[in-house]
């Protein structure tokens, strides 16, 4: 990827996937998936939804999760209540995942990213208050709704070109 030999990238980074999936390395498998979403290639997209299902489903570092979150802020039109999902999901990663000094880095990361959704979704000017009613509005703050939210985006994003077996992924996770 950083030769720009983005179609060499993606192919080597696709069987990879592959390989670190059945190994059931997670940071591995979503780290990929950054990279091949980078190669710009017809099946990036499918690439960041796999990438972002196993970095919310699995217990991968935050900032690896909050990363992939973030693409989807980035690549979601500014009127797309998508970017509210995804940023509100990456600040609930950052603060459940973090503590200590990572932790107010991280949601300090964060707030900033929901503020810039808020600004360029709504007009909202970093007034916490109203930031906060946005949220209350857009029921972000409903853990539940939000994740469920995150997964009919991430089905539109994806279509049929799951890489993964979800359900039978979802079998092998422990119960809390």
């Amino acid at each position: 990827l950083a030769l720009q030999q983005k179609p060499e990238a993606w192919t080597t980074g696709r069987d990879i996937f592959d390989v670190f999936i059945a190994e059931t390395a997670w940071q591995d498998a979503v780290e990929t998936c950054d990279v091949l979403f980078q190669c710009e290639q017809p099946e990036s997209l499918a690439a960041l939804g796999n990438g972002v299902w196993l970095a919310v489903t699995f217990p991968v570092p935050a900032t690896l999760t909050v990363a992939m979150l973030q693409h989807i802020v980035d690549e979601t039109p500014e009127t797309s209540d998508g970017a509210a999902v995804a940023a509100m999901a990456a600040h609930y990663i950052a603060d459940l995942r973090t503590g200590g000094e990572e932790h107010d880095s991280l949601t300090f990361f964060t707030n900033q990213l929901v503020a810039g959704v808020a600004r360029r979704h709504r007009g909202i000017d970093n007034d916490p208050e109203m930031i906060r009613m946005w949220t209350e509005i857009l029921q972000l703050n409903d853990v539940k709704e939000l994740f469920s939210r995150l997964a009919v985006m991430l089905d539109a994003i994806v279509g049929d070109d799951w890489w993964i077996d979800r359900d039978a992924l979802r079998e092998q996770l422990p119960v809390d």
